[in-house]
């Protein structure tokens, strides 16, 4: 269990990376070649793992990510400029994370939003 999840945080990674700040053109190929309920479960496995989840919280985060994914897929199969989609994609990244604020509890959430800032420096560094 342990190894299939190693070999999933890097699309996990990705995706959320993608979904919440850019459109890389390699991230891109793979966010196109998955299905919005692929990253959804994905991204939930992850933020089960990560933030402690309980029962009822899993429950509501799979929704929530299986709504947010389905919302991307337009965007993500796009021929838009990167710079809209990037803007449309934040927008909704915003939006999710404001949801995620009322099912996670304030240590989860204050975890979620290092993790995520963390994942941001760490793109910024690698673009420089």
């Amino acid at each position: 269990m342990l190894l299939k999840q190693k070999k999933q945080w890097p699309l996990v990674v990705m995706a959320f990376l993608w979904m919440t700040f850019t459109n890389v053109s390699a991230q891109a190929k793979k966010l196109k070649d998955t299905t919005p309920e692929q990253r959804a479960k994905m991204q939930t496995e992850w933020m089960t793992t990560k933030l402690a989840l309980n029962t009822s919280q899993i429950q509501k985060v799979s929704a929530l990510n299986l709504q947010y994914a389905q919302k991307n897929e337009p965007i993500i199969q796009s021929s838009e400029n990167k710079l809209s989609k990037f803007k449309k994609m934040k927008a909704l990244q915003r939006e999710k994370s404001n949801a995620l604020s009322q099912i996670l509890d304030a240590a989860q959430y204050q975890k979620y939003q290092e993790i995520k800032d963390q994942m941001i420096q760490t793109l910024k560094e690698k673009r420089k």
